[in-house]
């Protein structure tokens, strides 16, 4: 039952991968730095509340169409201001590692669906958080908490049958036999799902991907066209397994729960803050839709500082995700090559700096989940 080792990566694949990352986290630092100036900017030059007070001037007492009109304003004017930054890091970087088949136009669409998304999710969101510092200014932290976990509920039943429709095409996959298999992995981990589809990744990256999507009624098993065309069945199965080792570990759940309890933190954090930083830059209550900047300051530093922490949870629970998939294969062979496939498609460090895991990593590095499936299996009866 013991795996063959994986090949070592080629050199040059290895510090490709380790160029490529270097880029995207100098990318990383560069958008923080920009954000940050950005907020301080809009606040300190007065353009926020001269925005605030000119809508109010055109509205009067219609304060939510003055909030929503503030926030699709500002959340417009950012995403302007980020495009060179996007299109330098999403098409061009990718275009130059090869790993996008995009062409110019191509991407340009996504990215325009992308930010119609996120416009309209902003401004609704942010329509809710505002409403409820007017109605609720001692707990609107606790039904802002609430209103996280039900927006992202909603957002994850609805990716599989309507968000990720816009950008890719998903069709039941025509694999009968991979489409049994797949079923029957699904009914040991006690999960329901609606099908197995094909996930149409080809015509726009090389990368593989593989993912159990939806809630309820909308799970469903993903399978990346580009994993079906470069992997083996066992492969493709071990990297199912671990997709479902996150259902039969109750991940979802556990995830949300802490996405929550960081949120619910965040948002009274926020509080805090604001009573004192409103009457110092001349703004009425933190209700005041001028003061969106320092609830953005707020939030955004609160999130820069919890997410090592968010990281670790999440690369815990991968790892109990791959350990499942080895118990359920009987075997770290297949999931050892399939990591290794992965790394050498999507251009991953095999094993990035501690602290840079420690800091960025939402999953454990590549030779880090090797190691662990191998020391599965080495504990598996024989």
């Amino acid at each position: 039952m013991s795996a063959e080792p994986a090949p070592p990566s080629a050199p040059d694949d290895e510090l490709r991968a380790r160029k490529y990352e270097a880029v995207h986290n100098r990318l990383f630092l560069l958008r923080l730095v920009i954000t940050l100036g950005v907020v301080a900017a809009y606040l300190l030059t007065g353009a926020s509340a001269e925005l605030a007070d000119g809508l109010r001037t055109r509205f009067g007492r219609g304060w939510l169409l003055v909030n929503g009109f503030y926030t699709l304003i500002t959340l417009f004017g950012f995403s302007a201001l980020m495009f060179p930054l996007s299109y330098y890091g999403d098409y061009v970087v990718e275009r130059r590692y090869g790993l996008s088949r995009q062409s110019p136009e191509g991407w340009f669409l996504d990215y325009l669906k992308s930010l119609g998304l996120e416009l309209m999710l902003g401004v609704v969101f942010f329509s809710v958080i505002y409403a409820l510092l007017r109605w609720l200014p001692g707990s609107w932290w606790l039904w802002a908490t609430a209103c996280y976990v039900l927006f992202a509920v909603v957002l994850t039943s609805l990716a599989p049958v309507v968000i990720l429709p816009l950008f890719h095409k998903i069709e039941p996959l025509d694999n009968a036999e991979l489409v049994a298999a797949a079923g029957d992995l699904a009914r040991r981990a006690g999960v329901r799902v609606v099908g197995v589809f094909r996930w149409g990744l080809e015509e726009k990256t090389e990368t593989a991907n593989a993912a159990l999507a939806g809630l309820g009624r909308t799970r469903r098993i993903l399978l990346g066209d580009t994993l079906l065309k470069g992997y083996s069945r066992e492969e493709i199965l071990a990297i199912l397994a671990h997709e479902l080792g996150h259902y039969r570990h109750g991940d979802i759940a556990r995830l949300m729960a802490a996405g929550a309890a960081l949120a619910a933190l965040g948002f009274f954090v926020a509080q805090a803050a604001l009573k004192g930083l409103v009457a110092v830059f001349g703004f009425a209550s933190p209700a005041d839709i001028g003061s969106f900047p320092l609830l953005v300051f707020c939030l955004f530093l609160f999130s820069l500082i919890a997410l090592p922490f968010s990281n670790a949870y999440s690369r815990r629970r991968e790892l109990a995700a791959d350990d499942y998939a080895v118990r359920t294969v009987e075997s770290a062979g297949p999931l050892v090559s399939a990591l290794d496939k992965l790394a050498s498609q999507n251009l991953a460090v095999r094993r990035p700096a501690a602290w840079l895991e420690f800091l960025l990593y939402s999953h454990p590095s590549i030779a880090r989940r090797i190691e662990r499936a191998r020391a599965v299996e080495a504990a598996l009866p024989r």
